[in-house]
């Protein structure tokens, strides 16, 4: 089953000057697909335009069988799709269980229910409720963003660039919890430069290159593919970050 479909996306801030060419990518349920390619191909924007946040000149997104290429960004979550960007994505100055508790209130989630499930699928995060969240660790944030995205139980769960900034091992720690979260059965797509990390973890990839999708298929073929590394990646092995 496709869980999301996005067809000839054509998207940019500005009309005439689009950076997302006609990117078409199809990912399936429950599966973590990863979106690559060289710095200004396009990648952010195009998870931005499917998540409302820049303006689509002509395609389609399809959420399961929804079109959903015209709903504005803060309907999103009510259709089953959330989007956490890159940076920005928590409120530091609220404690942890501040930060859950207020995306559950505004979506009016049965809290009772869902905040255990929450903080069992994050146990950092509720060994620190009380914590104020300015104070977490990169990849405790990252972990809280995500936490606080899970909370309204989306279908489809967007991030931009998770592994920002993290160290080796943080990356690891925020890899294993999406990991965990896809076992849940949400669906996972990520934009990513650490190449070797995103095609550790993906099911499928696809790279994007001035715009539009080049190749997409198995992370394991295109991590093994020297010529598919050279050509997109501008290195011989895939197993370096882009």
């Amino acid at each position: 089953m496709i869980a999301l479909c996005c067809t000839d996306i054509v998207a940019g801030y500005e009309p005439g000057l689009p950076i997302v060419r006609g990117a078409s990518i199809s990912v399936r349920q429950a599966e973590i697909f990863a979106i690559l390619g060289p710095n200004g191909a396009g990648k952010s924007t195009l998870v931005k335009a499917i998540a409302g946040l820049v303006p689509i000149l002509s395609g389609t997104v399809m959420l399961g069988h929804e079109d959903i290429t015209a709903v504005p960004a803060h309907r999103m979550i009510g259709r089953g799709l959330a989007f956490v960007p890159q940076t920005e994505n928590i409120f530091a100055n609220l404690t942890v269980a501040d930060n859950i508790d207020l995306a559950a209130s505004i979506m009016k989630v049965d809290k009772r229910r869902r905040l255990p499930e929450i903080y069992d699928l994050f146990p950092d995060l509720a060994r620190q409720k009380s914590l104020v969240a300015g104070r977490l660790s990169g990849g405790q944030r990252q972990m809280l963003a995500c936490a606080r995205a899970l909370v309204t139980s989306p279908h489809v769960l967007m991030l931009d660039e998770p592994s920002a900034g993290l160290s080796p091992r943080l990356v690891g720690v925020v890899f294993d919890n999406l990991r965990q979260v896809r076992a849940t059965g949400v669906t996972i797509v990520l934009v990513e430069q650490n190449v070797k990390a995103a095609l550790a973890l993906a099911d499928r990839a696809t790279v994007l290159v001035e715009g539009k999708d080049r190749i997409t298929g198995p992370s394991g073929d295109l991590a093994s593919d020297a010529e598919i590394a050279a050509l997109y990646f501008g290195h011989a092995s895939a197993g370096k970050a882009a």
